[in-house]
């Protein structure tokens, strides 16, 4: 954590310095590195976020209101928070719901959350023009959400330690594209405080399939 918080703070401090030694009568100059300044800040404030939201997960101070959700009704919301973020990189989001499939046992808020942050990072990940497919299917007692992504995927030796907090794959390029490196360990955490699991399918090359199991939800017998 020292470190994640540690590195912003030193470019925001490094570029103050140089604003006050002289760089602030260069308009031009002085707005690039406020640009830079204020993207970092942002990154803090991601970070805290993150921080908290797990910190409150695991501390079990973030109760879950888990009732009967159809998984249409937050993909939907999932998605419409993300569809801006992929028409820039003209990613287009695919998804194939059977009719019949179950409602889940969720909270709902969570769950979108839970989505959103995996949505995210397919989007994240994906090649220009790339597609991402979202398939559900009832597994025995479980609703099986599938994303699937043709980015650049993962090796096998790294998948075991995904969900990790702070761990990344490729630590530069996921900094780059604005992760704090606590979104995977967050669905992780979620995902099992719903009785659920997160899973992870990739290769390198064949992009990733992140596998969400949502509890089914089952009707009280009359």
């Amino acid at each position: 954590v020292t470190h994640e918080i540690k590195t912003p703070l030193t470019a925001i401090n490094g570029f103050v310095e140089t604003l006050e030694g002289g760089a602030i009568r260069d308009p031009a100059l002085a707005n690039r590195f406020l640009q830079t300044i204020r993207e970092n800040v942002l990154r803090l404030n991601r970070l805290v976020d993150d921080l908290l939201t797990l910190s409150s997960i695991e501390l079990g101070e973030s109760a879950l209101h888990s009732e009967s959700v159809a998984l249409g009704e937050i993909l939907d919301k999932a998605q419409a928070l993300i569809l801006a973020k992929a028409a820039v990189k003209g990613v287009v989001l695919k998804t194939d719901l059977p009719p019949d499939l179950p409602a889940i046992l969720a909270d709902r808020d969570r769950a979108v959350q839970v989505l959103l942050n995996i949505l995210d990072n397919a989007v994240k990940f994906s090649p220009e023009g790339g597609k991402i497919d979202v398939k559900a299917a009832e597994e025995n007692e479980f609703v099986a959400v599938r994303v699937t992504d043709q980015g650049p995927g993962i090796p096998a030796g790294e998948i075991p330690r995904l969900g990790e907090r702070f761990y990344r794959v490729d630590k530069t390029r996921s900094r780059e594209l604005g992760g704090t490196g606590l979104g995977l360990s967050i669905v992780k955490h979620l995902m099992q405080a719903h009785g659920g699991a997160m899973e992870i399918e990739s290769a390198p090359g064949r992009g990733a399939t992140v596998i969400l199991r949502f509890p089914a939800f089952q009707p009280a017998a009359e």
